[in-house]
């Protein structure tokens, strides 16, 4: 697994590159510690990354869309998601070389285990809509090229790593459950669908509990749980409704049963090796020595005090203490040879005097590695051992040592090299799992929505409509489906330009959404101007009534069209259908009649409803 994660790491990093959009990182001090290339050329400079927030203010002012007015900083969603709150806009601008570049801003809150903001997220998107068609043919196709790489390896973490994704409604009831992970608790993909989490895991009280506040007071969920000789991580986030309410939760859990085994292994190696550094013939030490010339012992094992005749906590509190035993006619050679080590990281082996507080002159041999860290560090790891009795006898016992020195040296190193390699794969592994975490959330939400109104977009409808066709055919439930066109659209593109008719559409999907009332129903663009909403549990006078409920809301938003035949305003037509599903229909039996009344509805003079 060590040697799989980095490169899902490098992975993300290159899919955030290849994005047609500008993804960016901002840390808790309001920071952007990184921004991806899209980014970068829509700001117009490359000198964002790490510059304090008032400069960034200053390099970019930020206006409300269409006006002189500066934007209130506190409105900004990067400092309204640094305080906590998922936010967005549409309506910044900013001026660059003289031209006004109309920006789409979306942030995201980071939390930690304590819920508590340590970065953000953004994302940024020049929506001035200036770009050639050709252009923009370009743009979709790298999209879509980009989408599908980011699908094919959202499904490749989930099907080959130990996740487990899943959501739940407001009462704690799995409306999904998929993963790898599911194998360990003896569950198939899918099948704790429509079950209780409360019923599955009441056994566990600690879990149940943390469901419970999260979804009462909006406290991200992170819990570590043990069943079925099954260690979980569970992360989650509470999602709401356009009014604000907790709708459910949707998270990752991770089995992560193996890391903590790793852990229990190196909890026994750790206490292995200090019982080893307790009884090995010598001193294991570790030695910094900063570039400013200062230095400290931050290890000494207890043989300390048999080879110096000091105490390691002494030492540990200064380290002039060890310098000061060191025998005046090696000092200076030592002193050379660590000072090296700031520009080249080096092993050593090397034998020296020492005079203990007693007065006793010994020998002692010193093996250590030197390595240098990017802040200009030099660390030493090594041992250090009494080998006067060897001096004594050196002409006697010469091959003797030499061997000796060799087990010591080769067991040490080995040693060393074990303990930094278990640190790295651990360092390693928490990184990529914060990356793979921040990918699935960013990668889920990419796949579902369409670029241009945020609604779910056609392969989320086809989704759902399977998915509800099921649930509600093994319900016996009625399942309602509304098609409806913008009248004349090509027209009004025509005439107002392309431009003015994006908007339009983005208008009309935000009063579309906010119509609708259910978490159940799903509004979707179904194509150009052509929409769909999916009404779960819902009989034919239902449906008209949502249908009659969204023709109001357009009407209300009184969106001049001087090129319609049937309004000076922006109308709709809409085809209404709703069946009970069974085993011997199909879903595409429900899409042909509610277009079939469509179609009617058109035939008919548009701006009305016709249900089949």
């Amino acid at each position: 697994m060590s040697a799989i994660l980095p490169l899902a790491e490098n992975r993300l990093y290159q899919l955030l590159e290849l994005l047609p959009l500008g993804v960016a990182i901002i840390e808790k001090d309001g920071n952007y510690s990184y921004i991806n290339q899209t980014g970068q050329k829509l700001l117009g400079s490359g000198k964002i990354i790490n510059l304090p927030s008032e400069q960034i203010a200053i390099a970019y002012q930020i206006y409300r869309a269409g006006t002189k007015e500066l934007y209130p900083s506190i409105q900004l969603p990067s400092v309204q998601a640094l305080a906590g709150k998922a936010a967005d806009a549409d309506d910044l601008e900013i001026h660059r070389q003289g031209k006004a570049i109309a920006l789409q801003m979306k942030v995201i809150p980071i939390f930690d285990d304590r819920g508590e903001v340590t970065y953000a997220i953004a994302t940024l998107q020049d929506i001035t809509k200036s770009k050639q068609t050709e252009q923009n043919i370009t743009d979709i196709k790298l999209a879509e090229e980009v989408l599908k790489q980011s699908e094919e390896y959202l499904r490749t973490v989930v099907n080959n790593f130990p996740l487990i994704l899943w959501a739940m409604d407001k009462n704690g009831v799995f409306t999904l459950s998929e993963g790898k992970g599911l194998e360990g608790l003896g569950l198939k993909p899918g099948e704790a669908v429509g079950h209780s989490v409360f019923d599955m895991y009441g056994d566990l009280p600690e879990v149940v509990a943390a469901f419970r506040n999260s979804l009462t007071t909006g406290v991200p969920y992170y819990v570590t749980a043990t069943t079925n000789g099954c260690t979980l991580e569970g992360m989650a986030n509470p999602f709401y409704d356009h009014q604000g309410n907790i709708q459910g939760m949707i998270g990752v859990s991770m089995d992560i049963t193996a890391r903590k085994d790793a852990e229990e292994a190196l909890k026994k190696s750790e206490a292995q090796f200090r019982k080893l550094a307790e009884n090995v013939p010598g001193m294991i030490f570790r030695y910094i020595l900063h570039p400013n010339g200062s230095n400290e012992c931050t290890y000494l094992s207890p043989r300390c005090q048999d080879i110096y005749e000091i105490e390691p906590e002494i030492v540990i509190q200064d380290s002039q203490r060890m310098w000061s035993l060191i025998h005046p006619d090696d000092s200076l050679t030592i002193q050379a040879l660590i000072a090296e080590s700031l520009h080249k990281p080096q092993s050593v082996n090397f034998e020296h005097r020492i005079v203990t507080p007693s007065g006793r002159i010994k020998w002692v041999q010193v093996i250590a590695q030197a390595e240098l860290q990017a802040n200009g560090d030099s660390i030493w790891d090594g041992v250090v051992i009494d080998i006067t009795e060897r001096k004594h006898t050196e002409e006697l016992l010469a091959d003797y040592n030499r061997t000796l020195e060799q087990q010591v040296r080769e067991r040490t190193i080995a040693l060393e090299q074990e303990i930094w390699e278990r640190k790295r794969a651990e360092d390693i592994a928490k990184t990529a799992e914060i990356a793979l975490r921040q990918a699935n959330l960013e990668l889920e939400r990419l796949v579902t929505l369409d670029g241009l109104t945020q609604v779910a977009n056609r392969r989320r409808f086809d989704e759902y409509l399977s998915q509800e066709w099921r649930r509600t055919a093994r319900e016996l439930q009625y399942l309602a489906l509304i098609l409806c066109d913008v009248d004349y659209f090509k027209s009004y593109n025509d005439h107002y330009g392309h431009q003015a008719g994006d908007a339009c559409l983005k208008n009309i999907a935000a009063a579309m959404r906010n119509t609708l009332k259910r978490p159940a129903d799903l509004v979707a663009r179904y194509g150009g101007e052509e929409f769909a909403i999916i009404l779960p549990y819902t009989a034919v006078q239902g449906a008209v009534a949502v249908a009659q409920a969204i023709q109001k809301a357009i009407k209300l938003l009184r969106l001049l069209h001087l090129q319609s035949q049937v309004s000076n305003f922006i109308t709709l037509s809409f085809g209404v259908s709703s069946v009970i599903p069974t085993h011997n229909l199909k879903p595409e039996t429900l899409i042909k009649t509610a277009d079939e009344a469509l179609y009617q509805a058109k035939k008919q003079g548009r701006d009305r409803i016709v249900c089949i």
